[in-house]
């Protein structure tokens, strides 16, 4: 927790002047080309790193829309009507003369010659 709050404290005026100082010690006349090589090379990893975050946002992206197509297809197949076969009733049972006998006799008629 105390590193970013050093660094902060150690990037002012002062902290800007020592880092100066050790450059130009370092690189003394070779100093112009090392700050053209060096903001060259955060050039290139700026691009890399914005390559990479694109590269994933696109990925990202191609996820949702497959995930939503997917489920778009899914409700129209949940959504669609489903045919049930048409009711048809039983067929009718021809009537037998036993039936027939059990009315009649229900009825308090004689019952019907069997022949």
């Amino acid at each position: 927790m105390l590193l970013p709050l050093a660094f902060f404290e150690f990037v002012s005026i002062q902290g800007f002047l020592i880092l100066a100082i050790l450059g130009v010690l370092l690189y003394g006349e070779r100093l112009p080309e090392v700050a053209a090589s060096l903001g060259k090379q955060l050039m290139h990893l700026k691009k890399s790193v914005q390559g990479i975050r694109d590269e994933i946002e696109s990925v990202a992206f191609d996820t949702k829309h497959a995930v939503a197509r997917s489920m778009d297809k899914a409700d129209d197949l949940a959504h669609e009507e489903s045919t049930a076969p048409k009711f048809e009733p039983p067929p009718a049972k021809p009537a037998t003369v036993v039936s027939a006998a059990k009315s009649h006799a229900s009825l308090g008629g004689p019952p019907p010659d069997n022949k």
